[in-house]
C-alpha cells in the first residue's frame, strides 16, 4: 500500500479529501520494471491504472497492415513522465487498452486495481466524477501530444 501523503503529491488525487485517498490508497501497490518491459499491449482489457514514480515509459500504437521490420514495436506516439498516469482506459468504458506501454529503462510505478476503484466510484460519486474528470484531463493532454507525434512523422 502507498501511503495516502504519498497520493496527495499527484495532481491526480488532489482533488480527493483525506477518507477517499485512505480508500483509494489501500488499492495501491508498488511496482518495478526493467528496460524494455511490456506493461501492456494494446487491445488488452484495462484492468490497472498506473502512475510512474520513476523511469519513463513509451507508448505506442499497433498498425497490423504494417508490414515493416522498423516497426516491429509499434509506431511510437507519447511518453509517460514521472507523475503521470497511465493505464487510464481502465476508468473509462470500454475499458480497453489504445496502446501498448514498453519501459524505456527501470521504471517504478504506483499500481491500483482498476476493478476496485470503480466499486468504490459506485459508493462515491463525487470521487467517480473528481478522478474520472483527470482521467478524461490525461487523455486529451495525451491526444494532443500523440497528434503532434504523428505530424513529426509525416513532415
Amino acid at each position: 500500500m502507498i501511503s495516502p501523503e504519498r497520493l496527495r503529491q499527484y495532481p491526480f488525487f488532489g482533488s480527493l479529501d483525506e477518507n477517499q485517498l485512505r480508500q483509494v490508497a489501500m488499492l495501491t501497490e508498488e511496482e518495478v520494471y526493467q528496460s524494455g518491459e511490456v506493461i501492456f499491449h494494446e487491445g488488452e482489457v484495462a484492468s490497472t491504472l498506473y502512475f510512474l514514480l520513476e523511469g519513463y515509459i513509451d507508448l505506442y500504437y499497433t498498425i497490423a497492415e504494417m508490414k515493416h521490420a522498423t516497426l516491429d514495436k509499434g509506431i511510437p506516439v507519447g511518453e509517460i513522465n514521472p507523475g503521470e498516469p497511465f493505464g487510464i482506459s481502465s476508468l473509462i468504458e470500454p475499458y480497453q487498452l489504445t496502446a501498448t506501454a514498453r519501459t524505456n529503462g527501470l521504471c517504478r510505478v504506483i499500481r491500483l486495481d482498476a476493478a476496485q476503484l470503480r466499486s468504490l466510484f459506485a459508493k462515491d460519486r463525487r470521487m467517480a466524477y473528481l478522478l474520472t474528470h483527470q482521467a478524461a484531463k490525461s487523455a486529451i493532454d495525451r491526444l494532443h501530444a500523440t497528434r503532434i507525434q504523428l505530424a513529426a512523422a509525416w513532415a
